[in-house]
């Protein structure tokens, strides 16, 4: 887990990881150099706590480097076999571990891949109080996908047979190894770094297993780097990372073009939109209907999302 500005949900992350009822477990969290009582709150914690349950161990930097270079140094340190992340402000339900380390062991046995990231479905509690059920890939009963089709997931949004939801950190589970093969996150990305993640482990041939369980209740909170216009220039850079893949499936200029709509959308800039889409029906028509419709199972939560950080600004 790692940590910044989260003195006031940081002990309830915390103690939902010590409930776990996995035999043998350790609590790993790195404070990214926090301004407020981050800090304070997990040593008291620590204190509280004494030998009693899981061990907890304490990195505490006293410079910010970013999630993925504080998720790198968990990777450096972690001991165990298997990692399972989640944030500073979820709360992951008591089987969490037990329940996913089981999927994922099936997952290597049913499909023989050498690479396998499991994730659950969430429970998100929206910024005005809503809550919204989200998905993942891979749930039981249907197809564990990976390959071609998880990268045009992720670059495209494309739907498919068992390829649906998204594949957030905070609900992963994978072998160390795994994510020491891939070379971990990267460093450079300030955002969207577990997507890339994700990509990367797909074109190295992982497949994804999942739980349709929402065994994390994820807080989707605002912040500063959490803008459209911040989260537009996150993913203008990961699929700048990725523009010789996304040039191999011919939809380069066609998403060139939808991530200028796509942020004016999220600014509440109608007429802008509107331009766009005319333009990109006219030129694109076929790819432009079918990128609407991968659109739509998340257009929900977006819309309310950006909706409150509209409100809380103006």
């Amino acid at each position: 887990m790692t940590a910044y500005d989260a003195e006031d949900t940081i002990a309830g992350a915390l103690a939902s990881a010590l409930a776990q009822d996995w035999p043998s477990l350790e609590v790993l969290i790195l404070d990214d150099a926090s301004r407020d009582g981050t800090r304070k709150v997990i040593e008291a914690v620590i204190t509280e706590r004494g030998d009693q349950g899981p061990p907890i161990r304490l990195i505490a930097l006293d410079k910010n480097g970013g999630v993925a270079q504080a998720r790198n140094r968990l990777l450096a340190e972690a001991k165990g076999e298997v990692i399972a992340f989640f944030d500073d402000d979820d709360i992951s339900a008591p089987d969490r571990l037990r329940r996913q380390y089981a999927r994922l062991i099936a997952a290597e046995r049913e499909t023989g891949a050498g690479l396998v990231f499991c994730h659950a479905a969430r429970c998100q509690i929206l910024p005005d109080g809503g809550e919204r059920l989200e998905g993942t890939m891979g749930e039981e009963g249907g197809p564990i996908p990976g390959g071609d089709a998880v990268v045009r997931r992720i670059l495209l949004g494309t739907l498919s047979p068992g390829v649906r939801g998204s594949c957030a950190t905070c609900s992963q589970m994978a072998r160390t190894a795994s994510y020491r093969a891939l070379g971990g996150f990267d460093p450079t990305l300030r955002r969207a770094e577990d997507t890339d993640l994700c990509l990367r482990a797909a074109l190295g041939g992982a497949v994804f297993a999942g739980l349709s369980a929402p065994l994390v209740t994820q807080r989707l909170t605002l912040g500063g780097d959490k803008t459209p216009r911040e989260d537009h220039r996150a993913y203008q850079a990961l699929l700048n990372k990725h523009r010789a893949t996304l040039a191999k499936t011919g939809w380069l200029t066609f998403y060139a073009r939808w991530q200028d709509i796509r942020l004016a959308h999220l600014e509440g800039r109608t007429g802008r939109v509107v331009l766009g889409l005319v333009g990109l029906g006219l030129s694109h028509p076929l790819k432009l209907a079918r990128k609407i419709v991968w659109s739509l199972p998340a257009a929900g939560t977006r819309a309310a999302y950006h909706r409150q950080h509209r409100k809380d600004t103006s």
